[in-house]
């Protein structure tokens, strides 16, 4: 399920950008949600509308998968090699080959106008993650925060999408993405409560192609954005500063993240979502994991603490 494109010519780009090469065609819809689980060695990812939980071999590109009650919308690591937390349509579950083994949150139970999103780990080992609408109505999505004895605290209200959720290398910040906003926020972190303050703007979008979607912080502190209808990934420096940018030859980019023993590729997903006949003409690829080096590393996975 690999593939081995030739490079894009270098005056394709901008001095200083790159262009992310096909990696895995699993015949996506909805691809999300990419992260580097490294007890496994392997990447995870989901497919949205099918329920489908992936693992990848970045060296090899075996591809397994297992299905699970459609939507899935995000898989992570737990301390438990066995087993992962995804985030669903009700909420927030622990789940396995076999299938879901423990419910531990239900805040959407009941409400089928209203799924989960994207999520996140904390430092500590946390779970962050947020809802959105169908519909996408503003502000009837929400930001949870789950912590290891089970207590869940709405940590957010009044958002719209919420998106790419991810902390600074010294974990006192934390960024995040309502996407309509069109700009990526942070906040003030306490890895010791969990606790957001003093929100404020990082990185005014509005100006780019397409919305901010999924995001991932590296080991500098720079902060790189998957941009939606924006066929591109956006790395920003820490202050905040547009430093580079990995373009796609499909428009639906949805998440990224570093992976490889070394933390030194970037794994992005796209989708399908919203894309016409013609435009899937014009996009073969869409739906696809994608791959670049971009000659920086991340940061280590932190897994959810069961």
């Amino acid at each position: 399920m690999g593939a081995s494109p030739a490079e894009p010519a270098k005056g394709d780009l901008a001095e200083g950008d790159l262009a992310a090469l096909p990696w895995l065609d699993v015949s996506g819809v909805h691809c999300e949600g990419v992260v580097w689980d490294a007890a496994l060695g392997r990447v995870r990812f989901v497919d949205i509308p099918r329920g489908r939980v992936f693992d990848a071999d970045v060296d090899t590109g075996d591809v397994r998968w297992f299905d699970l009650p459609a939507p899935v919308t995000a898989v992570h690591p737990t301390t438990d090699p066995a087993t992962v937390v995804v985030a669903d349509g009700d909420g927030v579950a622990l789940a396995s080959r076999d299938g879901l083994t423990e419910r531990l949150a239900a805040p959407l139970a009941g409400r089928p106008r209203i799924r989960m999103n994207d999520a996140g780990v904390d430092p500590a080992g946390r779970y962050f993650a947020g809802s959105m609408a169908y519909d996408q109505e503003p502000g009837a999505a929400s930001l949870y925060r789950l912590d290891a004895d089970r207590s869940l605290h709405t940590v957010l209200t009044g958002v719209t999408i919420s998106n790419g959720v991810d902390w600074s290398p010294d974990a006192t910040l934390c960024y995040f993405v309502d996407t309509p906003l069109r700009r990526v926020d942070v906040f003030d972190y306490d890895v010791t409560t969990g606790a957001l303050s003093n929100r404020r703007v990082f990185a005014d979008t509005s100006a780019a192609a397409g919305m901010p979607d999924g995001l991932t912080v590296d080991a500098e502190g720079a902060v790189w954005v998957a941009f939606w209808g924006g066929s591109s990934v956006r790395r920003f420096g820490p202050d905040g500063r547009l430093e580079r940018t990995i373009t796609l030859p499909v428009s639906q980019v949805t998440s990224c993240c570093f992976a490889g023993p070394e933390l030194d590729q970037l794994i992005i997903s796209t989708s399908t979502e919203d894309l016409s006949p013609d435009d899937l003409r014009r996009q073969p690829m869409a739906g696809m994991i994608f791959r670049a080096e971009p000659g920086c590393r991340g940061r280590r996975t932190t897994e959810f603490v069961i």
